[in-house]
């Protein structure tokens, strides 16, 4: 027997092995992530029929092709390319565009045990990374509780935890399995939720409501036949975002919303005889409350600097105005701005003030509520005074400014796959933006770098790559790539999901794992 038929059984597990360790790096190992590639590709030419096979079969496919012209329309954008540093990189973070598609539609699909066994470790993965973040959290040791994900940005995180709800939730419903195993699995989903509320991500929250829809959406349309559940299945789709944006509206005007401040009843002095400065006109709102009342300088600035070695008239851990942070913190706990506020804040306030905490509630109860309090306060920061600098929601609106602006200049074929870094750079200066050199950055929304990057020429093929696969065929409306390109779809709208290796990575690895590697299962549609 030849070395070639002695290894030629061991290359299915080879195959399944990279496919895991590529899973499971997407939120435990960014190094991993291109190491798991590499060794994938050297499979895939061992494995199996020979290359020229496998290349056939690839080039057949019509969706494999659909796919991998995402990556050739960034080759082409090359040609009207002046910056050949940045355009190769890109060129390099985002080949896994290129190879997952050309090697899983070249290969069979994995039996439906190695399928299982591979959603079974990616959601484990994305389990223990969000034990090594809780433990983190627990610590306290972070300015911000975005920073808790140690591995890849929070929001690719955040993303990789709907995706496995919904996993976990779709063999849930689908297998038939003891009442502890289906109990184990609810403990999972619970778990994840959790950690979903503590990341407080927008982008996750968003991601997460569309898997709730788009859940109700698929057994509207493929299973239910009950009129029950037609009908709660309506509710859902119909009531669950009428329901959070009216709660959301309603949070909203409660934060933003004070009441009239009759300044002659309000008291002048402080308790050690110091006269207050009362102001709502340039100082914010902060919970439902003018920043500006009782406020007395003097008192703050002596008693913060007897409980702190931090100067008052310095900046927090974060870089922010000091004296701003305590003011709106004190307003946060309903305290005044005066020597017996500052004594009663416990050293844990002190502490959250010394890094940059404005907000208690962001402390205390993180999650949807602290996450939407600090964006509404910046929002309204930015439409007082036009400072973009002070927030992620002010410096979007920025991003699609400028983004808006390239497009404009370049509607046709965008800037070309290099010039996008440097071309954001020169809008903003055309633009006189008041945004600060280190906050000037690309646009934050993958729609917008596509048409920026490529023109309306590339968004109308960077659209067909995302729903021509769905479209094409009954037999891909499953309902993990439903679910899936929900996800994605939804995480395009705030963010540049495929122009980072772990946004790129989770797009290719799944769109390819649920088409080509996904046998079709009783749960699905009928095929055509």
């Amino acid at each position: 027997m030849s070395w070639r038929e002695q290894t030629r059984k061991y290359e299915p597990a080879a195959y399944l092995i990279c496919l895991a360790i590529m899973a499971a790096s997407l939120t435990l190992s960014p190094f991993m992530m291109s190491v798991s590639q590499i060794l994938l590709f050297a499979v895939w030419l061992f494995m199996g029929d020979p290359i020229k096979e496998k290349c056939q079969r690839f080039l057949h496919n019509r969706i494999a092709l659909v796919l991998v012209s995402l990556y050739l329309l960034h080759i082409i954008g090359l040609a009207w390319t002046s910056d050949f540093q940045y355009a190769f990189k890109d060129l390099k973070i985002k080949l896994p565009i290129l190879l997952l598609p050309l090697v899983l539609s070249s290969v069979k699909p994995l039996e439906k045990k190695h399928f299982d066994l591979l959603m079974l470790l990616y959601v484990l993965a994305v389990f223990v990374a969000t034990c090594i973040s809780f433990g983190t959290y627990l610590q306290h040791n972070y300015e911000d509780v975005r920073e808790i994900s140690r591995f890849i940005s929070h929001i690719r995180f955040c993303l990789n935890i709907v995706l496995a709800i919904g996993i976990i939730g779709y063999y849930l419903f689908t297998r038939h399995a003891p009442w502890w195993e289906k109990l184990l699995l609810i403990a999972f989903i619970a778990w994840f939720l959790y950690l979903l509320y503590i990341f407080e991500s927008i982008s996750g929250y968003l991601a997460l409501l569309g898997l709730l829809v788009a859940s109700a959406l698929y057994l509207y349309f493929t299973k239910l036949s009950s009129t029950i559940w037609r009908v709660t299945g309506i509710l859902v789709i119909v009531g669950l975002p009428l329901a959070i944006g009216i709660c959301g509206y309603r949070l909203a005007s409660d934060m933003l919303t004070v009441p009239t401040v009759d300044l002659d009843t309000l008291e002048k002095t402080t308790a050690q005889g110091n006269d207050y400065w009362h102001d709502t006109i340039y100082f914010p709102v902060e919970n439902g409350k003018f920043v500006g009342l009782y406020f007395c300088r003097p008192e703050m600035r002596e008693a913060w600097n007897m409980r702190s070695a931090m100067d008052y008239d310095g900046l927090t851990s974060n870089g922010e105005n000091l004296e701003a942070t305590l003011a709106r913190y004190l307003t946060s706990k309903d305290l005044r701005k005066d020597a017996q506020g500052v004594a009663a804040l416990t050293e844990q306030d002190v502490h959250n003030v010394e890094q940059g905490i404005a907000n208690y509630v962001n402390w205390e109860h993180p999650g949807v509520y602290a996450r939407l309090s600090s964006t509404l306060f910046e929002y309204n920061q930015y439409r007082r005074n036009n400072n973009p600098n002070g927030g992620s929601l002010s410096q979007r609106i920025e991003y699609t400014k400028a983004s808006l602006h390239l497009i404009k200049k370049h509607p046709v074929f965008g800037v070309g796959t290099g010039d996008i870094p440097n071309a954001y750079q020169q809008a903003y200066d055309e633009m006189q933006s008041p945004l600060k050199p280190e906050f000037r950055h690309k646009a934050h929304n993958q729609f917008l770098s596509i048409t920026v990057g490529f023109g309306i020429v590339g968004l109308v093929l960077f659209l067909l790559v995302l729903c021509y696969p769905y479209l094409s065929s009954k037999r891909y409306r499953t309902y993990l790539y439903t679910v899936f390109l929900v996800i994605l779809l939804i995480s395009m709208l705030p963010e540049d999901t495929i122009e980072t290796q772990a946004g790129v990575s989770f797009y290719a690895l799944f769109n390819s794992l649920f088409i080509f590697a996904f046998k079709k299962r009783d749960d699905s549609p009928e095929t055509e």
